[in-house]
């Protein structure tokens, strides 16, 4: 899931928020606004409740942000990269870049998270007890009060022992630490979280026939992702067996068409794009190194009088750091974050020694996968590629050879 918007970086981490969590913010509002705040601290208006129940909704995604930032920095901890947290609808997910290097690392990973929301529960009910013996109004020591339950509820929910939860991937350490099969661990614990997902939709269901219709389309809801999340992992869990050992190196198209940053949209119009079959080009440096991405629709999008006076280095996005890898990284290693989708500007591209030798697009990885299927590994890349072609510098001085387009690999990315 992509985040719709960034809140920032945390210790390098890219905080993200998927638009979805506007509605989970509303929720708790009204829960804390309607039925928590007029029963325990009766008396005031509509306005300061409202207000309140705002405040509380954001301290709760706060709460869910400390959640998800004990994952990473336990993970980085072990050498694992923590990509990106993103919060949404039913709570947050970290992005690792790596699997955990022994089942010790992975249960501890886990374990983080619930053992941060039972933590900060416990600090919020300190806080609410003290309240008490001050002369802060009645509506602080609530809120501090329904913080402190939510967020101990979420701990322990966390810690039930199905995958995706935290609680799913806890078994799969012990599992993998008592049989050594770490896939094997990987799919009992996909099956429990189907197990604990069905029993939540039937909580669920229980409810709604109870009339307590919010509760139970927020169980049936969890229920149906961890259903949907768990069968995910188990596939991909196989999917990754039969992807073992398998390097970009065998899946990239070597040498793809890059354009050189000096370029102007006119000059790149002109030798490459008109003549290509990609829809998205990256564009290098001096010394052969991708630095940004620029797709057909970055040139429709420019004025024609500007095409001649714009350069490449003007147009696109900046390459992410982690959009770019080695040929020797394995496949199944790339954190989620890098792997190409079919957005035009959804690219992996990959540098040997800082210099642009190959590019993975999402029909690479479609077709690494379906070769997968069918029983065979795609077939290695070791050449370096056809013959590197050295792009006309417009300006003074001479330039390093960069790579040059060739007619061999075409993808629409």
């Amino acid at each position: 899931m992509k985040p719709t918007f960034s809140l920032g970086r945390i210790a390098g981490i890219s905080i993200g928020v998927h638009w979805s969590v506007l509605a989970m913010m509303v929720l708790v509002t009204e829960i804390v606004a309607v039925g928590i705040l007029p029963a325990r601290a009766p008396g005031l208006g509509a306005v300061t409740y409202w207000l309140t129940g705002v405040v509380a909704s954001v301290t709760f995604l706060a709460s869910l942000l400390g959640h998800e930032l004990a994952h990473a920095v336990v993970a980085r901890r072990f050498r694992m990269r923590a990509d990106r947290i993103t919060l949404w609808l039913l709570g947050g997910f970290t992005e690792l870049g790596s699997h955990p290097p022994t089942p010790r690392a992975a249960f501890l990973v886990a374990a983080a998270g619930p053992g941060a929301s039972l933590a900060i529960a416990a600090g919020f009910g300190l806080l609410a007890f003290g309240a008490g013996f001050t002369p802060l109004p009645a509506v602080v020591a609530a809120v501090l009060a329904w913080l402190a339950l939510v967020n101990g509820v979420l701990g322990v929910f966390n810690l039930l022992p199905g995958a995706p939860l935290d609680g799913g991937r806890l078994l799969q350490a012990l599992l993998w630490k008592r049989t050594g099969d770490q896939s094997g661990a990987a799919v009992t614990a996909a099956k429990a979280g189907r197990v604990v997902g069905v029993v939540l939709i039937v909580l669920g269901v229980v409810e709604v026939v109870s009339q307590r219709l919010v509760g139970g389309i927020w169980l049936a809801l969890i229920g149906w992702f961890l259903i949907v999340s768990a069968s995910t992992e188990a596939s991909s869990v196989s999917l990754r067996d039969r992807l073992a050992g398998v390097r970009l190196r065998d899946v990239m198209s070597p040498a793809p068409p890059s354009a050189p940053e000096w370029w102007t949209a006119e000059t790149f119009l002109d030798r490459m794009a008109r003549a290509d079959r990609h829809r998205a080009f990256p564009v290098v440096d001096m010394d052969g190194r991708p630095i940004r991405v620029v797709t057909l629709a970055d040139l429709v999008r420019l004025a024609p009088g500007m095409r001649a006076h714009t350069r490449l280095a003007e147009l696109g996005r900046p390459v992410r750091q982690d959009s770019v890898a080695d040929p020797a990284d394995l496949l199944t290693e790339l954190p989620a974050s890098a792997w190409p989708s079919s957005s035009d500007r959804s690219l992996l591209f990959v540098a040997d020694a800082n210099r642009l030798v190959g590019m993975l697009t999402a029909k690479d990885v479609s077709r690494a996968i379906e070769l997968a299927n069918l029983g065979h590994l795609p077939s290695g890349s070791d050449s370096p590629g056809p013959p590197v072609e050295e792009p006309e510098r417009e300006g003074p001085g001479s330039a390093p050879p960069v790579p040059g387009r060739s007619p061999d690999h075409g993808h629409n990315a």
